[in-house]
């Protein structure tokens, strides 16, 4: 006997996610997001700290290399004499005499150069009081009257400038609240004009 299979109303089922299932990976997914980018904000923001320490430490030694051969800061070639205050002696020296490929930069700031300046009275790092470094924090300037090489970083944030403070000075030369005035250490600014406003950085890199 042959046996014909009934008909049946049966459909075939296709296969996908449902909303609860959309809606459990997205929620997983925002609640990795939420754990894992204030850990890549924060290594995005030391990388450019570390960007600025190794760029300084670069000047650093072009600086040591032009007195090694020449004697002196306040020269081009060793025979054209320069005058303090030189404002750009990464572009006018360092540049020229091929001790460094490009002029001084970093990832904070809006400006940057590396000056030669005569070391003055103790306070601010300004545009009125250049070179004014108490290096172990006490209340003498370790170089009055000398030629003091520093780097100046404009516009940086206040909170950037402290890091960098904090990780050339360490915390005891260092500001240890924002909205206040670094004035100890290599690493210098004044207090911002508005809180978590921007200032302008000076880290000493040596003097002769």
């Amino acid at each position: 006997m042959k046996i014909t299979a009934l008909p049946t109303n049966r459909t075939r089922q296709t296969s996908g996610f449902t909303l609860i299932e959309m809606i459990g990976v997205l929620a997983v997914i925002a609640i990795l997001a939420a754990l894992l980018l204030p850990k890549v904000f924060s290594a995005i923001a030391d990388a450019k700290i570390n960007n600025t320490v190794v760029s300084t430490e670069t000047m650093k030694t072009a600086i040591a290399d032009h007195y090694g051969k020449y004697g002196k800061f306040d020269s081009l070639f060793g025979t054209n004499t320069i005058a303090a205050p030189q404002n750009a002696y990464d572009s006018t020296v360092l540049f020229p005499e091929s001790l460094i490929d490009k002029p001084f930069q970093t990832k904070i700031g809006t400006n940057w150069n590396i000056m030669m300046v005569t070391g003055g009275a103790v306070g601010a790092v300004t545009a009125a009081n250049l070179a004014a470094y108490s290096l172990d924090g006490n209340t003498t300037n370790n170089a009055v009257g000398q030629y003091v090489m520093q780097a100046r970083i404009q516009g940086v944030a206040e909170a950037d400038a402290q890091a960098i403070s904090q990780r050339v000075d360490g915390p005891t030369l260092s500001s240890a609240a924002l909205g206040t005035a670094d004035l100890k250490g290599k690493v210098q600014y004044d207090a911002p004009g508005s809180p978590g406003g921007a200032v302008d950085v000076f880290i000493y890199l040596t003097h002769r």
